[in-house]
């Protein structure tokens, strides 16, 4: 999920679970009590749903990082069953008051073993939410990933790309780099770009059927806004 600008110190979205999931909490409600929302509309799921329709059925798809729920109710639309998790209790208290009836929201922490079985979910599917974590959890992450998805499954994605540094730098300054594709961004915590190189590394246990490099434009002016990588990968 892409944080809005905070002004200020480095957030705790950096930091332990429980000061991750209040920053969350308080970024969520914040949003709720102004009347707003983060939603990208269909800019994420639209891509996906091609190749989502090609497993058949109505394809079991595991949301990772969902927010307020808006893109697992795009898929549940289109006909896929849907699980979709999120760090922050106020985010899904949200999703389910919204959509409950077309998804299973559940509060948890991406960073923790997934509580599913091995082949359990027919895809996975992570837009902007995968950019928090060291080297390590990333990997673990991924892992975990590699695990629930069935063979021949799906693994859907946007993460950000390494082109994009120097866009979020101009709204949020840079305090310290902790690796070579990691920093830690004034009011928005850890944030790591995505290499094609280290993507292609993370995803070695995949079929990668296509890895893009997406530019978004800023309404109006229609200068570079974001640089995300777009990945549609099948479980060998």
């Amino acid at each position: 999920m892409e944080c809005a600008v905070v002004e200020g110190e480095p957030s705790a979205a950096d930091a332990g679970t429980d000061a991750a999931e209040e920053y969350w909490d308080q970024y969520f409600r914040t949003l709720s009590e102004a009347g707003r929302d983060l939603d990208w509309e269909g800019r994420w799921t639209e891509p996906f749903l091609a190749p989502l329709r090609e497993l058949g059925g109505a394809p079991h798809v595991l949301e990772l990082g969902c927010g307020t729920g808006n893109d697992a109710a795009r898929l549940a639309d289109a006909g896929c069953a849907v699980t979709a998790l999120d760090l922050s209790g106020e985010a899904i208290a949200q999703a389910r008051r919204k959509f409950g009836a077309r998804a299973t929201f559940l509060v948890a922490d991406m960073a923790e073993p997934l509580a599913f079985p091995d082949g359990a979910v027919d895809a996975v599917m992570s837009n902007v939410a995968l950019h928090r974590f060291d080297a390590a959890v990333t990997r673990a992450i991924f892992a975990e990933i590699a695990r629930v998805v069935r063979p021949g499954g799906l693994f859907l994605f946007h993460v950000n790309a390494r082109e994009d540094r120097p866009l979020r730098a101009r709204r949020y300054p840079v305090v310290r780099q902790v690796d070579d594709d990691l920093v830690l961004e004034q009011g928005a915590g850890l944030m790591r770009f995505f290499s094609e190189a280290y993507l292609r590394e993370l995803l070695r246990d995949w079929e990668v059927e296509s890895l893009d490099l997406v530019e978004i434009l800023e309404e109006g002016t229609g200068t570079p806004f974001k640089y995300v990588w777009r990945g549609v990968a099948h479980r060998r």
